[in-house]
């Protein structure tokens, strides 16, 4: 059974589709600098940040959230894209003395729910921290669509939190539920390379900086942003659809009486109640009266939740 945010129990959220990669070295920080689009002065050992790994082009690769650990940084990304982001990314680590790996020591999951439930673990926050790290294990705090929380740990530290083993255990599934509650993307393999980081609205998480130096793919970011190129955006869909669709599968929209191609989904999951909830890039000029559907599915039919972005 998957929750939206509001109806979420105290949960243990496997993490199955996401995947945790280890950066180390002494120049790890300037060697990420010039690849990533967060600003990555800003990471520390209290901050986390988002980012997106873009190809020349500007086309997103993937998206992360990166931390430190110690001396080390660390970043989880879809599992997905795993083997290409790294691929790619160690193409530039040649010249830099730093080491990028799959993470194979620690484990994540995550913990949501109410307020109240969470409060064992907000005490451990300050107001100007979003990661910290105690007793060996680290705390990522995300504070979209409701304040929720990446653990990460070895195996035995997390199965012997306390805090864990009075949860609810609930699939990868609800995790990429809360994502779409937020709006946040979900870069999977089908829609990697395909698209500049504003259609995800990486801008809207501070995942994107216009004030630090060059990175790969910055000239294109750039141009989309203070020229006005970009011209999508990222959108939730909810509706009804027998067949659930696949990240990558295009949606209709209607026009009149026509159906006209539009946009591609990034990812779809289906509820308890058999609607269905559409993350998909589409234009960025909508209204909330449009009308949807998935192609070669003449019977789905779907509605936009944010028209503004």
């Amino acid at each position: 059974m998957l929750h939206t945010s509001q109806s979420l129990p105290l949960s243990k959220i496997l993490l199955d589709d996401w995947q945790l990669v280890k950066v180390s070295g002494v120049d790890s920080s300037k060697f990420l600098q010039g690849q990533l689009t967060a600003d990555m002065t800003k990471l520390t050992n209290n901050q986390s940040l988002f980012a997106a790994q873009c190809d020349p082009k500007g086309k997103v690769w993937s998206n992360m959230l990166l931390f430190k650990r110690g001396d080390d940084i660390y970043y989880i990304l879809r599992k997905s894209v795993v083997e290409a982001q790294l691929k790619e990314l160690k193409k530039y680590a040649i010249f830099s003395k730093v080491t990028l790996n799959i993470e194979t020591n620690l484990q994540m999951v995550a913990i949501a729910g109410s307020a109240d439930q969470l409060a064992k673990i907000s005490t451990l926050f300050d107001d100007q921290q979003n990661c910290v790290e105690v007793n060996n294990i680290s705390y990522l705090k995300i504070d979209f669509p409701s304040v929720r929380y990446i653990v990460i740990a070895s195996e035995n530290e997390i199965t012997n939190l306390s805090l864990i083993t009075e949860c609810k255990i609930l699939p990868s599934e609800q995790w990429a539920l809360l994502d779409l509650e937020a709006n946040y993307p979900i870069i999977d393999s089908p829609v990697s390379n395909e698209f500049l980081p504003q259609a995800f609205n990486l801008q809207n998480f501070a995942a994107i900086s216009f004030d630090k130096g060059c990175y790969c793919g910055q000239e294109m970011v750039a141009r989309a942003q203070y020229r006005g190129i970009n011209k999508r955006a990222l959108y939730l869909l909810v509706g009804q659809s027998e067949q659930l669709p696949n990240a990558g599968d295009t949606l209709e929209q209607q026009i009149d009486s026509n159906w006209r191609e539009t946009g591609c989904i990034t990812a779809a999951l289906r509820l308890d109640d058999n609607t269905i909830w559409i993350q998909a890039v589409l234009n960025n000029d909508l209204t909330c009266d449009a009308v949807f559907r998935v192609k070669n599915n003449p019977a789905s039919q779907l509605s936009l939740t944010n028209a503004s972005n």
